[in-house]
């Protein structure tokens, strides 16, 4: 491969040898690379460079990238060949094609280099993650950094009552949208919004749960740290919730003891009966609005109107409908809505709230099909693993990325990015990751 043949020359160099033997090039790459999955909660304050929104993280990955490059260069890290690239190749083709034929190529391209950006934060992942001793390390970044976000939330939902004018607020808060207005404060901590929030507390879940199978925290640190975030989650007030408790019910299932199968049965059809609802719910609104063009009549509940998401799904199937190949093009708006948020003000929606018609409507049926054949593969190396780490992040991508994708487009979601590397990653760890359903502890 070419890193291996310029890694090779380079080493094979005396005068390369001299100069980067002796330089932790690796290691620092490693541990900046630690740092930005500790911080890649933290979005907020939002950088704005050429029309595109950036967060602090932003800043540390293509620094770890040119350091990780140096390392391969030098020979200090060795890249083999991993399917995944294929899949990560095929998406990122998909979305080339569609910009050279987007509306606006301009902004295309400048929307393509961010994605180029995400799909190096898998492969960065991928490349460094190599031992168990890293994939504890990483477990450990993640669980520490969504530490902070809940604690965030937490005293933001203090303030909210105790001291309403705190300057905290006015970056934790988020705004209700189609969510009736409540005495109760819609949280979206350090991200962008709640139901980003409610999204990567779903992946922080499922690294709880692993970090616990493995034995790197307590069990009362796992109950605690679980049990909050759950809490913090709902504090989102999102439709995403369902999510949570998809996940949850997952992880019970897959770490409970066999003497408990009844309760893990029980947990995982719960789990998902609860998210079938969230789901179905996401088609009405929770609140009459003036912006409806029309209603209907549901059994027992009575006449309904739209909600938000459904007029933005229909609209967006209009979209892909005028433009079915190659779509409208990267960073295009696939849709115009005009609703009528619950405390009275209106909103134009642009976004498809769908992980699959956004890519559907910008990038036609050719991204449709590589993401979902990247999807697909994703989804073999988990639920084909007998490896019980391997299986809880599949967990947290299966509701976080293919499930909460349906309610919302988290296509450019850094940590599910991340997520994604890591599953990659660990899947390939083989045996040294493996753990005995014996030593698992229930919730």
């Amino acid at each position: 491969m070419p890193f291996e043949i310029i890694g090779s020359l380079a080493m094979n160099n005396d005068i390369s040898k001299r100069l980067f033997d002796h330089l932790p090039i690796a290691n620092a790459a490693w541990w900046l690379t630690l740092i930005a999955i500790f911080s890649i909660g933290f979005m907020k304050p939002l950088i704005f460079v050429s029309n595109q929104r950036l967060s602090p993280v932003d800043l540390l990955f293509p620094l770890t990238a040119l350091l990780v490059l140096a390392s391969m260069i030098v020979g200090q890290i060795s890249v083999k060949f991993d399917r995944s690239y294929l899949y990560f190749g095929a998406y990122f083709g998909a979305m080339l094609i569609s910009s050279i034929f987007s509306l606006d190529p301009t902004l295309s391209f400048k929307k393509l280099l961010g994605e180029a950006y995400l799909i190096g934060l898998a492969v960065l992942v991928i490349v460094q993650t190599t031992t168990d001793s890293r994939f504890r390390q990483v477990s450990l970044a993640w669980l520490a950094g969504a530490g902070v976000t809940v604690f965030v939330a937490f005293i933001s939902v203090i303030l909210y009552y105790f001291a309403p004018g705190n300057w905290l607020l006015q970056y934790t808060l988020y705004s209700y949208g189609s969510v009736p207005v409540i005495n109760f404060p819609r949280i979206s901590s350090t991200m962008v919004s709640a139901s980003m929030f409610c999204n990567y507390l779903t992946v922080g879940i499922a690294i709880a749960f692993v970090a616990n199978t493995k034995g790197w925290i307590g069990k009362w640190v796992f109950r605690v740290a679980v049990i909050l975030m759950i809490l913090a989650a709902i504090s989102t007030i999102s439709i995403g919730i369902g999510g949570v408790f998809l996940v949850l019910g997952i992880c019970i299932y897959t770490t409970s003891s066999i003497p408990r199968a009844r309760f893990r049965r029980y947990s995982m059809f719960a789990a998902v009966i609860i998210a079938v609802v969230f789901y179905l719910s996401s088609f009405v609104a929770l609140k009459p609005h003036s912006t409806s063009p029309y209603s209907f009549d549901l059994p027992i509940i009575g006449n309904v109107q739209p909600s938000p998401r459904t007029l933005v799904w229909t609209a967006v199937l209009q979209t892909i409908a005028a433009d079915p190949i190659v779509g409208k093009g990267l960073d295009q708006p696939v849709c115009a809505v005009r609703f009528e948020n619950t405390d009275g003000s209106y909103s134009m929606l642009t976004d498809a709230h769908n992980i699959y018609l956004s890519v559907a409507g910008q990038n036609g049926f050719v991204g449709l099909a590589a993401l979902l054949a990247l999807i697909a593969f994703l989804w073999r190396i988990g639920y084909r693993s007998d490896d019980v780490a391997v299986r809880l992040l599949w967990a947290a991508f299966v509701s976080a990325f293919i499930y909460q994708g349906f309610i919302g487009a988290y296509e450019d979601a850094r940590h599910l990015w991340v997520l994604i590397g890591l599953l990659v990653a660990v899947s390939k760890l083989g045996s040294s990751t493996q753990e005995s359903l014996a030593h698992c502890s229930g919730v």
